[in-house]
């Protein structure tokens, strides 16, 4: 005895319900309350099935003012209006908490953006080449070009530690 084990058994059940609802009868309910085993031989459906727990409203009961709380359509539109509310204060929160990471992101992304930018200068650095490739044996002739471009790249140098430390500057501040 006990030596083999038990089957589990499946129903298998067909829904022709378009609300996606499976109809028991009232006898199945009392069965599944109770706890009692299955009546022997009778295979049977009761006429009137119920939807255990609660029966679903048909589509035109939906529009029926009968259905709706106690206090009517208006009781209906303040229930709405104060959701309506309350979804338009979370959407408002959502909104600046976005706002928010977008400028937080920005924060520690703006040196990024430097590292992805063409030097500068590239046109003055063009004319050096230009005039080095014209007097390859009189480099001497390129010395303004050659000035303006180094002159030009020491500038910039100069507004790029400035900035940097006023970063630093502001950033220790906070």
């Amino acid at each position: 005895m006990g030596a083999a084990s038990s089957t589990p058994r499946t129903v298998t059940i067909d829904n022709d319900s378009p609300a996606g609802v499976i109809d028991i009868s009232d006898d199945v309910v009392k069965r599944l309350k109770t706890g009692m085993p299955p009546r022997e031989g009778t295979r049977q459906q009761s006429s009137t099935p119920s939807s255990y727990p609660n029966p679903l409203p048909t589509p035109a009961e939906y529009h029926n003012e009968a259905t709706l709380p106690s206090k009517g359509v208006e009781g209906n539109n303040d229930y709405l209006s104060k959701r309506l509310e309350m979804l338009e204060a979370r959407s408002s929160a959502i909104e600046r908490e976005y706002n928010n990471a977008v400028i937080d992101v920005k924060k520690h992304f703006q040196n990024t953006a430097v590292s992805y930018q063409l030097p500068p200068c590239q046109d003055l650095k063009a004319k050096v080449v230009e005039c080095y490739k014209k007097n390859q044996n009189e480099t001497l002739n390129c010395a303004a070009d050659v000035k303006l471009f180094s002159d030009f790249v020491n500038l910039h140098r100069i507004q790029l530690l400035q900035q940097k430390e006023a970063s630093v500057s502001s950033a220790k501040a906070k």
